[in-house]
């Protein structure tokens, strides 16, 4: 018995994996794709060949290829996939490591820089964060503008709060360049008023979203029912008008921002000297590896200046430079007939902070 397993790119059967039950060798059947009608583009078609092409090289430098199995079924079958599940630009660069270990290897490689690669940066719009307190300031009164909530409403925060029944001075894009597309989630406090059906709840979410979580809910209606809850909603980050909407039964809203969380901004590293070291050389001691003193706690080395006085002239700096956040040397040899004293001057920085 057997199982045919099918990959289909941009609507062309471009490779049929034809796998039996048994641990026989794997055969890979290429099927050409078609001239015209298929879906693809002429440069997709030639990649999706180029790709085929990598493939191949690499399994058969492995011992995998159906024309040179040297390996189990199962092991050539993780090869296949894995290899088929990476980008082109990783197989351009894998070369054809020899052998299965190598070649198991270099694709463990691959996987882990492409996991290495899609790990949030430091300053991502939407990741690592920095928040901003404003302070605490009415954005939306719906009492005084608008109405209740009925279904859902979108609420733009490029505009003050007096748009929408609050404060005019009410403006949490001012903290973050005037921009409403720079903040990625806000802190905020939600009241609803005045509910109309009982049981009931309000929720808040980015614009365009389809979360249900609540927010806020009530067992009670009436224009004496109140009920309050404090939450981070993050925004849409589509650069579409509105950012944020609430949803849910229908209710007046009363909704206080007291925060903003945007991406960091550009911030020059903070740098001192760290401690020097030095050394004197002559005709009876030529060579020099003078390492740099340490950094100030919490700073790390990011090079050093290797100076020199006395007879100048006559020092040949061979070498230097920073090899860890802690060890930066000067390598060099004196060729004079006098003396000069060598130092080390450590540069060391650190994020900004405390």
């Amino acid at each position: 018995m057997k199982r045919f397993v099918r990959v289909l790119v941009g609507g062309s059967l471009a490779i049929v994996a034809c796998i039996a039950a048994q641990a026989a060798p794997t055969r890979i059947e290429r099927t050409a794709a078609a001239s015209h009608g298929d879906g693809i583009t002429a440069e997709q078609r030639s990649m999706l060949a180029e790709k085929l092409a990598l493939v191949d090289r690499i399994l058969q430098a492995a011992g995998a290829s159906a024309q040179t199995q040297q390996v189990s079924a199962d092991q050539q079958r993780w090869m296949m996939e894995s290899l088929y599940k990476l980008p082109l630009a990783k197989l351009r660069t894998m070369g054809a490591p020899a052998g299965y270990d190598a070649a198991s290897a270099a694709i463990s490689r691959a996987k882990a820089d492409m996991a290495r690669e899609s790990t949030a940066k430091l300053g991502q719009p939407s990741t690592e964060l920095v928040y901003y307190p404003i302070t605490p300031c009415r954005f939306i009164d719906t009492r005084i503008v608008g109405g209740r909530i009925v279904g859902q409403r979108a609420y733009d925060l490029d505009v003050t709060g007096d748009v929408y029944g609050g404060s005019a001075a009410c403006n949490p894009k001012a903290v973050v360049g005037n921009d409403a597309n720079n903040i990625a989630a806000i802190s905020i406090n939600v009241a609803i008023v005045d509910p109309v059906p009982f049981p009931g709840f309000l929720g808040a979410r980015p614009f365009g979203s389809t979360n249900l979580t609540s927010l806020v809910n009530w067992y009670q209606a009436g224009p004496t029912v109140q009920a309050s809850n404090a939450g981070i909603v993050t925004t849409a980050q589509t650069l579409q008008d509105e950012e944020i909407e609430f949803f849910g039964s229908t209710t007046h809203i009363v909704v206080d921002i007291f925060g903003v969380f945007a991406a960091p901004t550009s911030t020059p590293l903070d740098c001192v000297t760290g401690t020097l070291t030095q050394t004197a050389v002559s005709s009876a001691l030529r060579d020099y590896n003078l390492q740099a003193g340490t950094c100030p706690a919490g700073f790390g080395m990011v090079s050093n200046s290797c100076n020199a006085i006395g007879d100048v002239a006559n020092v040949r700096q061979a070498g230097g430079g920073v090899a860890t956040a802690s060890d930066a040397r000067c390598l060099g040899r004196y060729e004079g007939a006098s003396s000069a004293t060598i130092i080390n001057v450590p540069w060391c920085c650190r994020i900004p902070g405390r």
